[in-house]
């Protein structure tokens, strides 16, 4: 089942989503992927997200602070494709790579595979422009 976060990823194709720790830990492996795209160096073990969407008290996010999380709730919507505002500056402050992207920054050394498995849950702008042009 899709679970769309604010921001458009997908919780259930991310291997930082606390379900899918739990059936499959590929966090280590996440870390160098997500080093290796989007120059982020965190640690496997502060790899683990309850999901933006997640009413938990307690509840643990990759970004405690993050800016999308807070502007969507502000703003009554459910995701930022619903704002007349797409996409804005706060929602480029986590906008994922595309397919290609993530492919002319690595170039030659780009796997699709490692892309499919690890990266296109944050393909949010795609995700949520498509979305987008649907409703229209």
């Amino acid at each position: 089942m899709k679970k769309v976060t604010m921001c458009g990823y997908r919780c259930d194709l991310c291997k930082a989503f606390a379900s899918n720790i739990k059936i499959n830990d590929e966090r280590e492996k996440l870390s160098d992927i997500w080093n290796k795209y989007y120059d982020l160096d965190i640690p496997t073990e502060k790899i683990f997200c309850d999901g933006c969407r997640c009413s938990k008290n307690n509840a643990k996010r990759i970004d405690m602070n993050c800016p999308v999380r807070e502007c969507v709730i502000n703003k009554c919507i459910d995701h930022c494709g619903e704002c007349n505002d797409f996409p804005c500056a706060t929602f480029n402050e986590r906008k994922g790579l595309s397919f290609q992207e993530a492919k002319e920054k690595l170039g030659p050394n780009f796997c699709i595979d490692e892309y499919n498995n690890y990266l296109l849950a944050y393909d949010n702008l795609t995700r949520l422009g498509l979305s987008m042009s649907k409703e229209k």
